[in-house]
């Protein structure tokens, strides 16, 4: 077995199988652990076993998984494709190592419970969290990474994204903003706000967004790599929620170090798609 030192994805697939090879450049060997008892046929075709020391299969017995993970000594714990996020959050907590912890899992995925949380934290606009449908106009997309507390801003985007389209990847007049901005910084704001409520402390997340005259107005958040937005970022900015997803992990001072500077979009990059 390899002496270097484990990181431990769950649901490594779609835009999360970008992370693979930033790791192994920092010099870690991965672990996946597959959520379901196989690979989702859409995501079959990209996955490749043997990027991994090892794939670990759940058997419905928690601390079985729990006892197979440990096994390996990693370092960090991790959701790819956020379906992987409650078993994560679970192991990283059982072995002690950094989570966003298991106590509000279901906030951060079932919508009403989410909603209500929103609502205690007095997080503005959330009351309507829940409104079907809602103007078609500009949805916004933040990506995030954190550690422990910390939010990183990696890339805003706005998209003519109908709000009830839940978390599907927009694709209508996405564009990529500058870091900075009044909309921007109220929506920065807000975002790291809805994180906070939500029990977002460590790692990558996308919050959602529309403007009203009220104020922004939240629309759903989810933590993970989501999509195609993290690829895209990374063309026009250099690096993206994959890179600061890989520092927080294994690489916090670095994170912090680099946490008080802005992203900057490349001169020439194309920023509408």
């Amino acid at each position: 077995m390899s002496a270097k030192p484990v990181v431990v994805i769950v649901d490594a697939y779609a835009a999360a199988r970008h992370l693979i090879p930033l790791f192994w450049e920092r010099g870690y060997d991965l672990v996946h652990v597959q959520g379901q008892s196989s690979v989702p046929p859409e995501y079959a075709p990209s996955f490749r076993p043997s990027d991994f020391r090892a794939t670990l299969v759940p058997t419905g017995d928690g601390e079985e998984l729990l006892a197979a993970v440990a096994a390996h000594r990693p370092v960090a714990v991790l959701a790819g494709a956020p379906s992987g996020a409650d078993t994560a959050d679970a192991l990283a907590e059982g072995l002690g190592l950094r989570t966003n912890g298991t106590r509000q899992s279901a906030a951060r995925r079932e919508r009403s419970l989410m909603a209500d949380a929103l609502r205690a934290a007095e997080v503005r606009g959330a009351g309507r969290l829940l409104d079907p449908g809602g103007p078609e106009g500009l949805t916004y997309h933040l990506n995030t990474v954190s550690l422990d507390g910390l939010h990183y801003l990696t890339d805003i985007w706005t998209s003519r994204h109908p709000a009830a389209e839940e978390e599907r990847d927009p694709v209508d007049g996405l564009r990529l903003l500058p870091c900075r901005g009044p909309e921007q910084d109220m929506l920065a704001h807000s975002a790291f706000a809805v994180l906070d409520a939500l029990g977002v402390h460590h790692g990558p997340a996308r919050t959602r967004f529309e403007l009203t005259p009220e104020g922004p107005r939240p629309l759903g958040a989810g933590v993970g790599i989501r999509g195609v937005l993290p690829v895209l970022a990374r063309q026009a900015i250099g690096e993206s929620q994959l890179e600061w997803t890989v520092d927080a992990h294994v690489a916090p001072e670095r994170f912090r170090m680099r946490a008080g500077s802005d992203y900057v979009i490349r001169p020439g990059a194309l920023v509408c798609h």
